[in-house]
């Protein structure tokens, strides 16, 4: 499947890149500094990777569309996913789920599908129960935005976006994932780098996540 990137400029503004999906209606901006590339799917993280089964994981590699997407200067292709980035890096991925996915996925499914949050969510406060001092001073865990997504033609989801202590330090994760209104097809923008790369970058994550607009087509129904 043929990722199609067209670039656009404007006087005294900056360049992008449009990473599109057509079959399946997904569009995505990107700075045309950062690199881009297909790869070969499936990209499983989190709970996702957990619940693939190896006879599911190899159905999964005609059903998914992947590119990895970096904003350092050469394309690190050994990992679609590093938290702790000194530059943003991420992924855009669209998956037909199987039967058995699509008769099990909810809404709420979809917050947990790079970390599982809910259980992050409960451990902080619980952690904050036990030692409200430090654990509001030295947190595992913050979520910072939690937000309903809703399209045109019933794509529906969440976007995330939390912190996450590691050895490596603080992280941060902006995720979004949305399903289109027969819950057949997932889309999922997820970038992440270290937490003081994303004060520096938060702002132009910003604009890439709110540019990632579906418009399902008929092979996503």
């Amino acid at each position: 499947m043929a990722v199609l990137l067209v670039s656009i400029s404007g006087c005294g503004s900056s360049s992008y890149d449009y990473v599109t999906n057509k079959d399946d209606g997904a569009f995505l901006k990107v700075p045309a500094a950062w690199t881009h590339q297909e790869m070969p799917g499936p990209a499983l993280f989190g709970i996702d990777a957990r619940n693939v089964s190896p006879e599911m994981l190899t159905g999964l590699m005609s059903r998914e569309w992947v590119v990895g997407l970096d904003a350092a200067e050469k394309f690190d292709e050994t990992s679609l996913f590093v938290p702790d980035a000194p530059l943003p890096k991420g992924f855009v991925q669209v998956r037909h789920l199987l039967p058995e996915e699509a008769n099990a996925v909810s809404t709420n499914d979809l917050r947990n599908f790079v970390v599982t949050v809910d259980d992050a969510v409960a451990a902080q406060e619980e952690a904050v129960r036990q030692d409200p001092y430090g654990a509001r001073l030295a947190p595992s865990f913050l979520l910072l935005t939690d937000q309903k997504v809703t399209q045109d033609s019933g794509v529906h989801g969440v976007h995330l976006i939390y912190q996450v202590a590691t050895a490596a330090g603080l992280v941060t994760i902006d995720q979004t994932s949305l399903l289109d209104q027969n819950q057949t097809v997932l889309y999922q923008l997820v970038l992440a780098c270290s937490a003081f790369c994303y004060a520096q970058h938060g702002g132009q994550i910003g604009e890439v996540t709110g540019s990632f607009t579906i418009k399902p087509t008929d092979r996503g129904q």
